[in-house]
């Protein structure tokens, strides 16, 4: 094998080690948040709220204990699947860092990946969404504005899912030499 091939074999190893360890601090900043924002929505003694939603704003909103447990589930939701990408991207870095990209654990922390991030975008959407219509409904028809950051967002997901197609073009090509040597 080519010297030069070593040298960045090893550098991706390292800096795969550097987002593992990276990961690793957000799951623990996101564990850690998770319940002081819970209970920061919850027990807050002010009952009126600014909320923001992408580009909207809402201010002085009053909040009834329903709808501020109704955010908390929906920011819990939000929690629970970042806490799951974070895990899934922290286990797929492993891999990466050990230099054994192409197997079946590697692909499956890479899906379940995705899929906790289409989710998460799928939420963000219908909060858009929700925002959007909020807005239409508080002012006069003129002044509808629409984001396009969904476009974005698709784009980004299919470029995922076509890489993730090349890790599993990989393990087939990878266990396929494994059977002819």
């Amino acid at each position: 094998m080519n010297v030069q091939q070593h040298e960045r074999i090893a550098r991706i190893k390292q800096f795969s080690r550097s987002i593992y360890v990276c990961l690793t601090w957000i799951r623990y900043f996101l564990w850690v948040t998770w319940p002081l924002m819970a209970a920061a929505i919850i027990f807050s003694f002010d009952s009126k709220a600014n909320i923001t939603l992408g580009n909207m704003r809402i201010d002085d909103v009053e909040l009834t204990i329903v709808q501020r447990v109704l955010i908390v589930a929906f920011i819990s939701a939000l929690f629970f699947l970042a806490l799951k990408l974070a895990n899934h991207c922290r286990d797929l870095i492993r891999y990466f860092s050990e230099g054994d990209i192409f197997n079946k654990q590697a692909i499956d922390h890479a899906r379940k990946a995705l899929f906790s991030g289409l989710i998460m975008y799928g939420l963000y959407l219908c909060a858009s969404l929700g925002g959007w219509i909020y807005t239409v409904m508080q002012s006069s028809p003129t002044s509808v504005s629409i984001n396009g950051d969904f476009i974005f967002g698709m784009m980004f997901f299919g470029l995922m899912y076509v890489l993730l197609w090349a890790l599993e073009i990989g393990c087939d090509l990878n266990e396929e030499s494994e059977l002819t040597i």
